[in-house]
């Protein structure tokens, strides 16, 4: 039966402004579903529904809380109380977290609750400069809040502070989460925090934002390259007034040397690709993916960074990555890259570019600016370019964990999200994108060759496991949904083997800080956090606690419908190799 959405919004007594709020949605949507001119989004459905459902009882302190939650705040709305060592400060919230939806207050509390737990031999002043989630502790302003610098009426954190915003990454590990449970684990400077999937490398910055020293695990050589451009920065910052000057002469010669007066409309691709100077290989539909004119600018870009070394290169080499989704005619709003309906004309790659690089240098400068007191060298930051299956680490010379591995086969791809920044890169990271990709735990693409899962060592690790997969095999699956629980089957072989790897790496009473989301196969969901946290318990983990809770990341209200569809709910799961 359909829902009158006028008529539910009657019920609640609520306005459009705050009935929006508490559906997640924008005024504008709201209006037009109430006037029958367009449909909700399936997520929004589905929370009409949960909130048709509610009793009237439930309803009301629910609208209750959003009334008190949306009303104008003065500046003591915002205070609590941060508990540390038997004392108690005067702390006061960041804006987002008064301001924002109030389903994420919960998870808010608990990330400070963590903090609270922390048990180093810090000074109290140094410890509240390091925390997360506040504004300030005992009038001590925290660096991340003057890092982020939020506005008084800012809604939702921004993980896009110092050199996080870098580069787009989906999937992206929430900085105010990272920063909290390294706090958690009460790592100080003598400490290394690993993470052994560490992506875009979000991990690595805030560890190093700590003064805290730091390795990352990454297979992927562009996430690699990412990482290290936003974590081993020079400690005095980057200069880059030069570097343009430089690129800029240096883009206008070898553009007015090809053209020689000519339009685009009387040169080929051939003889872009054919250019002296050009290192990018053709590939598959690329008159499709650039326009003439967008391909000469990145094709010149390329040819200088080529002509660069060291960190300058690989900064500027991610500065152009970064752009590429605008360079390209690739869809924005699409999380993989497809093209866009009307290709892009007129692109000024170099414009593009050095705005980007414009921007990452001002990121460096105000994390160096926010965290002068606490940041260490840029070599106390290692990334380690290979498989965590593979990599050389000294036994017992880890602290603590914290990382968010795939959350299985067929979760995200990340090489078709920045497919044309790897095509493009291909001759500065040396490697073809789809080589790499059979070592890739959680693979992204179904493999030809079933694995013998007879062999497998979870198997003794999980009855979880056992009864789960196992009663799946028994089913008459399609040949595609098979093989889809066979590699599901080989990806928690890879998490057994990962945790073993683990149990070796770090000191006894480390901590690991494990992430993960209960993905789907069809429509059964795995227990991929039971099934995991079995595999910590066989190698001597304890379960300190569970956190569940849909992790976002730019946007603490952004709704992503990719994630509703794969994965039922995410876990941050919390353990300590063997006994305090």
């Amino acid at each position: 039966m359909a829902i009158d959405i006028k008529e539910l919004r009657g019920r609640t007594g609520l306005s459009q402004t705050k009935f929006a709020l508490l559906l997640g949605a924008s005024v504008a949507s709201l209006r037009r579903w109430e006037a029958g001119d367009a449909t909700p989004s399936p997520l929004a459905l589905i929370r009409i529904k949960e909130i048709a459902n509610l009793t009237d009882e439930t309803l009301t302190e629910l609208c209750s809380n959003i009334q008190m939650h949306n009303e104008p705040m003065s500046y003591d709305s915002y205070k609590t109380n941060f508990n540390w060592k038997g004392n108690s400060y005067k702390a006061y919230w960041a804006p987002y977290v008064i301001n924002g939806p109030i389903d994420q207050v919960e998870f808010y509390k608990k990330l400070v609750e963590l903090q609270q737990e922390a048990k180093f031999d810090l000074p109290p002043k140094d410890y509240f400069r390091r925390l997360s989630l506040l504004r300030s502790v005992d009038d001590v302003e925290t660096n991340q809040y003057k890092t982020e610098k939020p506005k008084a009426s800012a809604k939702s954190w921004s993980s896009d502070y110092g050199t996080h915003g870098f580069h787009r990454y989906v999937g992206r590990f929430p900085s105010h989460l990272v920063r909290a449970l390294i706090n958690y684990c009460s790592a100080t400077s003598e400490d290394i925090i690993l993470d052994p999937f560490c992506g875009s490398g979000t991990t690595l910055v805030e560890a190093r934002m700590l003064g805290i020293n730091a390795m990352g695990i990454e297979i992927s050589p562009l996430s690699a390259m990412i990482t290290r451009v936003k974590s081993q920065f020079p400690e005095k910052g980057l200069f880059v007034s030069h570097t343009i000057s430089e690129l800029t002469d240096f883009y206008n010669s070898r553009w007015d040397s090809f053209l020689q007066g000519r339009s685009f409309s009387e040169i080929t691709f051939d003889s872009l690709i054919n250019r002296p100077g050009n290192h990018i290989k053709p590939f598959s539909n690329i008159e499709r993916w650039f326009s003439k004119d967008a391909f000469l600018g990145t094709s010149i870009i390329v040819e200088f960074i080529m002509l660069q070394s060291g960190y300058l290169k690989d900064f500027l080499t991610i500065a152009l990555s970064a752009k590429m989704r605008s360079i390209g005619n690739v869809d924005v709003d699409v999380v993989r890259a497809e093209y866009r309906k009307v290709p892009r004309n007129n692109v000024d790659v170099l414009k593009l570019v050095k705005a980007q690089i414009h921007k990452m240098a001002s990121g460096i400068s105000n994390t160096i600016n926010s965290s002068s007191k606490e940041l260490k060298s840029s070599t106390t930051v290692e990334v380690i370019e290979g498989s965590v299956l593979t990599a050389k680490i000294k036994a017992n010379s880890i602290s603590h964990i914290i990382t968010s591995p795939p959350y299985g086969v067929e979760s995200l791809s990340y090489l078709r999200t920045h497919l044309l920044s790897f095509r493009v890169l291909e001759p500065i990271l040396g490697i073809d994108p789809y080589n790499f990709c059979e070592d890739v735990i959680g693979s992204e693409f179904l493999m030809d060759d079933a694995p013998d899962v007879s062999t497998f060592k979870v198997n003794k690790a999980s009855a979880t496991y056992n009864s789960y997969f196992y009663d799946l095999l028994k089913k008459n699956n399609s040949t595609v949904e098979q093989k889809r629980v066979l590699m599901m089957m080989k990806f928690f072989e890879d998490m057994y083997s990962t945790i073993e790897r683990f149990s070796i790496w770090l000191k006894e009473g480390g901590r690991v800080v494990f992430i993960i989301g209960n993905k789907k196969i069809g429509d059964s969901i795995i227990p991929t956090d039971i099934i995991i946290g079995e595999i910590f318990n066989y190698f001597d983990f304890a379960l300190e606690d569970s956190i569940q809770h849909k992790l976002k990341t730019n946007n603490s209200n952004s709704q992503v419908p990719w994630q509703e569809r794969i994965i039922e709910n995410e876990y941050i799961l919390l353990f300590r190799k063997g006994t305090e």
